[in-house]
């Protein structure tokens, strides 16, 4: 899986996204994720729609939204069609994980303690 990014302008510093080892910065105000070229990271997957998601930045936060995607996007496990993200919030679309990251210290504080625990049973 190799993700291509052709973000250019920085406008929130420390916010990324991680996808096998690879640190992908979200530096525009609309990042859109899908197999064509024409989108900001893409992905060679066959099971990624070609305009699968995007992530938009409201308000000071990142907001994640599906774009009627034949195989879903999911945060946390959890299939969403919009969702405000958090640091640390495990995105999935389709068969490709990525783990999103805000070091942003003034979005930061704002969002400390409300990213779900990611597991699934307590354990005995």
């Amino acid at each position: 899986m190799n993700a291509i990014s052709e973000n250019r302008v920085e406008s929130e510093p420390g916010v990324f996204l991680i996808a096998n080892r690879q640190v992908i910065p979200l530096v525009k105000p609309v990042t859109t994720v899908g197999r064509l070229f024409g989108n900001d990271i893409v992905f060679h997957e066959e099971f990624l729609s070609r305009h699968h998601a995007e992530i938009a930045q409201e308000d000071g936060k990142f907001v994640l939204y599906d774009n009627n995607s034949t195989s879903g996007t999911y945060v946390n496990g959890k299939k969403v069609e919009r969702c405000v993200l958090n640091s640390g919030d495990l995105i999935s679309f389709a068969n490709i994980n990525l783990m999103f990251v805000n070091n942003n210290v003034n979005i930061q504080v704002r969002s400390t303690g409300t990213t779900q625990s990611l597991r699934t049973q307590p354990e005995v």
